[in-house]
C-alpha cells in the first residue's frame, strides 16, 4: 500500500515538473521571446551536431581506406573540410549562447524580481495576516527566484542532450535496428528508478510539515534583528541551533535512507545499460567483420551509441536536480496564481469626499477564520462627519478588529457597513484609503529621508513641504528634526549612513505620516505607546483640535487623553457595551467609569 503511494506521488511529481516547465517558459517568453527562441534554436543544434560529425568522421576514415594516394587529397578534404566545420561549430554556438544565457539571466532575475514582488504586493490584508498563508509564502521563497531559473536553465541543458537522444537513437537504428531496440531496453530500468526515486516529497519540506515551520519560525531568531537580540538576551541561541540542527538532520537522514536505497538499485540499472551497449557493440563488430557494415560505420556506431549513453546519464541527473527544485517551483507558482480574497467591485460607487462622510455599523458580526468566538458580536455605531471618536476596551475587546472592518480589511460576516449609505463593499477601497490617514500598532520604519518618511504616500515630487512640517509640528516630532544636522534631508537608517532614531522618535514620524496623508478621516491605534507623557498631551491636544472637516478614531488605554473625544464607544468580548461622551460614562458609573476612577487613583 505504503509502495503504490509513493509510485504515484513520484508520478505525479514528473507531472507537475512537466506542467510547472510550461508555465515558466511560456512566463519568459511572454517577456522575452526572440531570446529564448534562439536559444532553443542553437540548443537543438548543438545537440543534432555531434551526431552529424560522427557520421562524417565515419565517412572520412572510410574514405581514407579506399582512397589511393593520388585521390587522397580529391577524395579526403572536402570531407575533411566538413568533419572540421562540425566539430568547431558546437564550441562556436557554445560560446553565442553562453553569452546569450547571461543575458537571459540578468534580465531574467530581474523580471522576475519585480513580478514576485509585484504579486507579493497585490495580497489582500486579510491574506498576509493569515499564519498559514505566511508560511507558505515564507516557504515558496525560501530560496528567492532561483528555482525558477534553475528549472529554466536545467531544462535547456535537457533540450540538448534529448535532442542528442533523438537523433542518436535514429542514427542507430538506421545502422541496425537490433542495436537501437537493445539499448533502449536496457535503458529503461534507469528511468524507471528516477520515476520512482527522484520525485519523492521529503517529510520536512512537504506542504504541511509542522517541522517546516518550527524551522522556518526559529529562523528570525538567527537572521531578523530583533529576534537576534532577545535571543541573546535570553540566551537562547545554543538551545535553538539544537532544534534546528535536530530538524535539518532529521530531513538529511530521510535523503540519505532514499538516496542509499536509490544508489543500490541504480548501480544494478547502470550495470544493466552497459551489457546492453556491450551487446549492441558485438553485434555491429560481427556485422563489420561479415562485411555487412564498412569501417567507418563501426566508428560512427560506436560514437553515436557512446554519445547516446552519456546523453541519457546526463538527461537521468539533470532531471533528478529538476524534480528537487521543482518542489520550490511548484509552491512559487502556486503563489503567482493566487487569487485574492476580498472581492473588488467592477464598477465602484463614487463617494463624495469634499466632506468627511458619515459612517454606520448595522449589526455587524465577524470572526477570524477557525476561531468560534465572535470577535466583534453585533454592533451597531454611528460616526457623524468631522465626529472625533474614542475606543475603548481591555485588550482583545475587538477595538482593532473594528478599524480593520472600517478598512475593509476584512469582510463582516453579517451584517453592513455603510459610508454615506454605500455599502463599504461597493466602494474603491484604495480611494477610501487615500483619504485615511491611518496608524495600526504594527507599522513599518521607512528609511528614506525624514521628509520622505513622512511623506511616504506621496511622489518623490508631489511631496508639500509645508504639511510635511506642519505634520511633524503635529507629532512633536519637530523638536528633533530640527535638532538633526540636514533636518528634514537628514537620512534616517544606520546602515544607510543617516541617524538611528529611538523607538519613540520612530512612532512620532508614524503619527507624522498619518496626519500627512489625512484628508477625511484620521485613525490611530494605540498612538503613543512609546511616547514619553508631554509629548503624548500635545499630540492629544493636535487631535482634539483637528478642523471639522476632518473624522478622527483614537484607540487608547489612557483615559485622560481621550475624555476629550466628541463620543466614546467602549467594547468589551466584542459588543458595544456603552456609548456616549466622557461625561455620559462616568455618570452611568459602568465599565468605563470604573476604569477612569481607578486610572485616576494610580496617577494620583
Amino acid at each position: 500500500m505504503e509502495e503504490n503511494k509513493e509510485n504515484k506521488n513520484s508520478l505525479k511529481n514528473f507531472k507537475d515538473l512537466a506542467k510547472n516547465t510550461k508555465y515558466v517558459f511560456l512566463l519568459i517568453w511572454k517577456e522575452m521571446p526572440w531570446l529564448v527562441l534562439g536559444m532553443m534554436v542553437m540548443t537543438i543544434i548543438m545537440g543534432i551536431v555531434p551526431v552529424l560529425a560522427s557520421k562524417v568522421l565515419g565517412l572520412l576514415i572510410d574514405k581514407i581506406i579506399v582512397a589511393a594516394d593520388f585521390q587522397l587529397l580529391k577524395l579526403v578534404f572536402p570531407t575533411l573540410i566538413l568533419f572540421t566545420i562540425l566539430t568547431i561549430i558546437p564550441s562556436l554556438l557554445r560560446i553565442v549562447r553562453d553569452f546569450w544565457d547571461r543575458k537571459l539571466f540578468l534580465r531574467l532575475q530581474d523580471y522576475l524580481d519585480v513580478l514576485v514582488l509585484k504579486k507579493r504586493s497585490s495580497f489582500d490584508i486579510a491574506q498576509i495576516e493569515n499564519p498559514k498563508f505566511l508560511n507558505k509564502i515564507q516557504r515558496a521563497f525560501n530560496s528567492g527566484i532561483n528555482p525558477l531559473i534553475a528549472l529554466f536553465d536545467f531544462q535547456i541543458a535537457n533540450l540538448e542532450v534529448l535532442t542528442g537522444i533523438i537523433v542518436g537513437s535514429i542514427a542507430a537504428a538506421t545502422i541496425d535496428w537490433r542495436v537501437f531496440i537493445l539499448v533502449l531496453i536496457t535503458s529503461l530500468p534507469n528511468f524507471i528508478v528516477e520515476i520512482k526515486y527522484g520525485g519523492r516529497l521529503w517529510g520536512i519540506w512537504s506542504e504541511n510539515s509542522p517541522e517546516l515551520r518550527r524551522y522556518q519560525d526559529l529562523r528570525k531568531f538567527f537572521v531578523a534583528k530583533i529576534g537576534i537580540i532577545d535571543s541573546k538576551l535570553n540566551n537562547l541561541g545554543s538551545r535553538f541551533s539544537e532544534f534546528v540542527r535536530k530538524i535539518l538532520a532529521d530531513f538529511t537522514n530521510k535523503q540519505l535512507k532514499n538516496d542509499n536505497k536509490k544508489t543500490k538499485i541504480k548501480i544494478i540499472t547502470e550495470i544493466i545499460a552497459g551489457l546492453g551497449f556491450f551487446a549492441g557493440m558485438i553485434i555491429i563488430i560481427n556485422e563489420s567483420i561479415l562485411g555487412v557494415i564498412a569501417i567507418g560505420t563501426v566508428v560512427f556506431a560506436f560514437q553515436t551509441l557512446s554519445r547516446v549513453s552519456g546523453w541519457t546519464s546526463n538527461m537521468l541527473s539533470y532531471t533528478a536536480r529538476l524534480l528537487e527544485k521543482n518542489l520550490y517551483v511548484t509552491d512559487i507558482i502556486e503563489i503567482l496564481n493566487e487569487k485574492n480574497i476580498m472581492s473588488r467591485p467592477q464598477t465602484p460607487t463614487k463617494i463624495d469626499f469634499s466632506q468627511p462622510p458619515t459612517i454606520i455599523f448595522q449589526n455587524v458580526f465577524f470572526r477570524y477564520q477557525g476561531q468560534e468566538r465572535w470577535a466583534i458580536n453585533n454592533v451597531n455605531l454611528r460616526i457623524e462627519p468631522g465626529q472625533k471618536i474614542g475606543l475603548v476596551g481591555d485588550n482583545g475587546s475587538g477595538k482593532t478588529t473594528l478599524i480593520k472592518l472600517l478598512l475593509r480589511i476584512y469582510d463582516p460576516v453579517k451584517g453592513k457597513i455603510t459610508i454615506n449609505g454605500i455599502d463599504l463593499k461597493n466602494i474603491d477601497i484604495d480611494e477610501w484609503w487615500k483619504h485615511t490617514g491611518i496608524l495600526l500598532q504594527d507599522y513599518p520604519d521607512y528609511n528614506f529621508t525624514v521628509r520622505e518618511s513622512i511623506a511616504i504616500s506621496e511622489e518623490s515630487s508631489n511631496i508639500d513641504e509645508e504639511k510635511v512640517i506642519k505634520s511633524a509640528e503635529q507629532s512633536t516630532s519637530d523638536v528633533f528634526i530640527n535638532q538633526l544636522e540636514k533636518k528634514y534631508d537628514n537620512m534616517i537608517g544606520v546602515e544607510f549612513d543617516g541617524i538611528e532614531p529611538s523607538k519613540g522618535q520612530r512612532q512620532k514620524l508614524a503619527i507624522a505620516r498619518a496626519f500627512y496623508k489625512t484628508k477625511r478621516m484620521l485613525i490611530l491605534d494605540e498612538p503613543t505607546a512609546s511616547i514619553d507623557a508631554d509629548s503624548a498631551s500635545k499630540i492629544f491636544r493636535k487631535i482634539e483640535n483637528l478642523p471639522k472637516d476632518i473624522s478622527a478614531i483614537l484607540i487608547s488605554h489612557n483615559f485622560a487623553t481621550i475624555k476629550k473625544a466628541d463620543k466614546i464607544i467602549v467594547l468589551d468580548n466584542g459588543f458595544k457595551i456603552e456609548e456616549g461622551s466622557h461625561n455620559d460614562l462616568v455618570t452611568l458609573k459602568g465599565k468605563y467609569s470604573r476604569g477612569y476612577e481607578q486610572q485616576k487613583r494610580e496617577f494620583n
